[in-house]
Formats: C-alpha cells, structure tokens, sequence
C-alpha cells in the first residue's frame, strides 16, 4: 500500500529504500530528523561550508567525520528510537531486509543529529525548494543518462541501483510517468550503488553508463532489461537479449573498467547530499525517499508543480 501524502513520505518511504572520545557522553536528539530533513538542511551552502570547516577542525574531511561518528553509534541506541518508530506503521515489515535498511536509516539520522548539534546548527523543519539552477550546478551531469529540455516544468534526479528491489519496482512507474510528461519533465537519472566497495556490484551501473554513451534514444528500455538482468550480470552469466545491440561491448572487462569511475563518482556525491538510501528523487526542490507508484508520482507532480 502506497501513501499519497508527501508529508508522511519521509516518515513511510524509508521503509522502502535499498542502506568523541570512548568516555563522551553522546549526544541523543528526543526525536531523530527525518531523511527528508537531512537532506533539506544539507543542501544549503552555508550549511555545507560550517559542517566542512568543523570537520576540518577535527582533522578530518567530512565523509571522514560522518564514517567516524556512524563507528560510534551502537545497538542500545538504536533501540531507544526503535520501538517509538515501529508505532508509526500498522503493518508488519515485509522481510528482515527492511527491518534492516529501517535500523540503518535510524543510524545514519542519528549520525547527522551529532554532527549538527556539535556544528551548532539546526535542521530545516519545513521543506525549502531550491532553485532548478542549484541543484543542477551542484551536481556532476556530464554523462549521466538524461531526458528533457533543461527549461522543463520538472527537473527529477533519481539516484537507483539496479540490484535494488525498490527501485526495480518503482521504474515502470517512473517510465510511464516520463512518456506521459514526455515534454515537461527533465529527468537526469544518477549512480548509487547498494555495495559501492564490491566492483562485481557495480557491473550494471557501469553497463549502463556504456549503454546511455553508445544509444540513448532506446536507454529507457535499456534500464527495464538492467532491472531483469542485472543479478546474472554481477555473477558473470552468460546473456543473450536481441534488444541489446551494444551490450555485448558495454559488458566487456575493458569498457566496464572504463566506466567504474563514472559509477564511483556518483555514489560520493550523492552521501554528500546525504543520500544513503535508494530509490531517492529531487524533485524540483522536494527529496524523496522509497518507493512510488504511479498514483503517488502523480501527486508528487502536482504538489511540485512551479
């Protein structure tokens, strides 16, 4: 069951998504920021340039800081925002997985509370729309797969991988919404994989890069194949897809070298917005998180609407 109310998607869709010194006491917020408010108060500059100049303070860079404090968080405290959250949802978690990727996400806003509070700041409570200009400047979009004129009536980055079920689930959906809105939407899809370390991993992300390089006017139909395909492609399987002219030469060991870094990239830049989760979306100012159908992209489209 889907929620069409975006002010519980931060506090729902999460569900959906694919991930001091020792005698300090830790700082605990009563309540844990949503996803959505991270993401809010991390893209403003002014935000950014404080919590980059702490961590500097620290010796360390920021990724650096966010990976030493996330080492800090244990299980009991967890726990303590654990059973507050699970009252929030009526039914039972569909698989251990996502009871899995819910203790995580409580992790990560527990991270972001302590890196804020001891930077002094405050999260944004309310959400602020940004510009389509800055979101756009601040990411890398030289060959990531796009659709749409830059002067489009929505601008909607995705961040996915295509080892993840969400994603795989909500992609008709957004296919479907792309060829309704064919003229009014920029769509700029972005890497980020659920195991960045593991370059097996990576495969269908780097095939994709290739893919989108080599034939973009069919790369829709080339992301629905990445879905199905994608968990023989990581073993090394062998495919055969008369749709796909140029997969053979995308999945060589040479060109997925070549395209390894492309994938890599995203993926840092993406936990510097703060994404940790996918399928994540920036949709004209709003962050989401997890899965939508078709019923709730349409009312995502209406409450983003300029």
């Amino acid at each position: 069951m889907y929620l069409v109310n975006l002010v519980l998607i931060p506090l729902f869709f999460f569900l959906f998504s694919c991930g001091g010194s020792p005698t300090e006491t830790l700082y605990l917020p009563e309540s844990l920021p949503s996803e959505d408010t991270i993401k809010e108060t991390l893209s403003s500059d002014t935000h950014l340039s404080l919590l980059n100049e702490k961590a500097t303070s620290l010796g360390k860079t920021l990724q650096e800081w966010k990976e030493w404090e996330k080492s800090l968080v244990t299980d009991k405290e967890i726990n303590t925002y654990w059973q507050t959250e699970k009252k929030q949802f009526h039914s039972s978690f569909p698989d251990t997985d996502a009871i899995d990727r819910i203790r995580e996400s409580i992790r990560m806003r527990i991270v972001w509370s302590r890196i804020f509070h001891k930077t002094n700041l405050s999260f944004k409570q309310k959400p602020t729309y940004q510009s389509k200009s800055n979101i756009l400047s601040k990411i890398n979009l030289q060959n990531s797969p796009r659709f749409g004129k830059m002067n489009s009536k929505w601008v909607i980055v995705e961040w996915s991988d295509y080892l993840c079920g969400f994603c795989k689930q909500t992609f008709p959906h957004t296919k479907k919404l792309l060829s309704k809105y064919k003229s009014e939407i920029n769509y700029i899809h972005k890497d980020f994989p659920l195991d960045g370390d593991s370059d097996e991993s990576l495969i269908p992300l780097a095939v994709s890069r290739c893919l989108w390089e080599k034939d973009p006017t069919h790369f829709s139909d080339h992301m629905e194949l990445l879905y199905q395909h994608a968990k023989k492609m990581t073993k090394g399987e062998n495919i055969q897809v008369s749709q796909w002219d140029f997969f053979e030469e995308c999945n060589s060991k040479n060109s997925n070298a070549r395209y390894l870094n492309l994938v890599k990239n995203d993926w840092e830049e993406a936990k510097k917005f703060g994404v940790n989760s996918v399928p994540t979306f920036w949709v004209n100012g709003r962050w989401i998180v997890g899965a939508l159908d078709s019923e709730t992209w349409e009312k995502v489209l209406k409450d983003t609407k300029p």
